[in-house]
């Protein structure tokens, strides 16, 4: 356990770690997640992103024809982002789901939750460096929870992209 506790092993694990529970909080996020309501955001969302596109293209090239038809859909287009944004707020619904699996991971590596130490001998404190990103200048030490939060933002981009879920979804 302890080339688990330093680099590169400690690295590669909390990697592991943070790709096994991003694919496990995106597979529930999708399952409790209606196929309806999906593609209905998939439509609300290539509506936008076209609006967007003509708004742009007609602030850009001054063409008042397209302005005109811009301005006129502008309500419509605002209404579903506040539905989408509502839609987002209720997919929280998962939210306890995915506190209670983080908890427990963090529990399992640094036998402590929030303040309290629950395990004396667990694998990290939480203090010392995990990984290092060497692509900028000096290398930069990660601790664990920084680490962590990297491995997680990039996989759950990459599952929530592959389960076709928020914004990041393939169209």
């Amino acid at each position: 356990m302890s080339s688990l506790a330093s680099p590169p092993g400690s690295t590669i694990f909390i990697l592991g770690i943070s790709m096994l529970l991003s694919f496990l909080i995106s597979l529930t996020n999708r399952l409790f997640t209606r196929k309806e309501k999906l593609e209905q955001q998939k439509a609300w969302r290539q509506e936008i992103n076209a609006w967007l596109s003509d708004s742009n293209k007609a602030r850009r090239t001054g063409d008042k024809k397209l302005l005109k038809k811009v301005e006129k859909q502008e309500k419509r287009i605002k209404q579903l982002q506040s539905k989408m944004a509502s839609q987002s707020l209720g997919q929280m619904k998962i939210l306890p789901i995915t506190m209670a699996l983080f908890l427990l991971i963090w529990l399992f590596l640094t036998g402590r939750v929030l303040s309290w130490q629950i395990f004396p001998d667990a694998l990290f404190s939480g203090g010392e460096t995990v990984a290092y990103l060497p692509w900028f200048g000096n290398a930069m030490h990660l601790n664990l929870f920084s680490w962590y939060m990297v491995c997680s933002f990039a996989f759950g981009a990459l599952f929530s992209r592959l389960f076709g879920l928020g914004m990041g979804a393939t169209e």
